[in-house]
């Protein structure tokens, strides 16, 4: 019962259609666009679902102003760490603490940004 080269066979089609979209998905997965979302959502993190409410429980005119304070607060804070990593020759974080006080100060960084995501996740 060998099939005519015109015939058609369902279960081989049905199983060549299980390929295709395995192929098919598994390339959705591993785009560029989807790995740079991943990685600006991280980024950005989860900080910004709370925007809203924090401006409705301040005012809109008072979140916004304090948005804008804390926007150029944040930003001034990154420019004395930049010009202060040029100064000592440090260009990571890590290197900018032991620079700027000691090794202690290199440790109490490293434990902070160690437990930082459990303090995140369960305070």
């Amino acid at each position: 019962m060998a099939l005519d080269a015109n015939e058609k066979s369902y279960i081989l089609d049905a199983r060549n259609n299980y390929e295709d979209d395995k192929k098919e998905e598994s390339g959705k997965f591993n785009s560029l666009p989807l790995a740079s979302f991943n990685f600006i959502n991280s980024i950005i993190g989860s900080g910004v679902i709370g925007i809203p409410y924090a401006l409705h429980q301040a005012g809109f005119g008072l979140g916004i102003m304090l948005l804008i304070l804390v926007a150029a607060l944040t930003d001034y804070s990154l420019i004395l760490m930049v010009r202060s990593g040029n100064i000592c020759g440090e260009m990571s974080y890590q290197g900018l603490m032991r620079a700027s006080f000691g090794r202690t100060g290199f440790y109490i960084l490293t434990t902070l940004q160690f437990i930082y995501p459990f303090i995140g996740k369960y305070l």
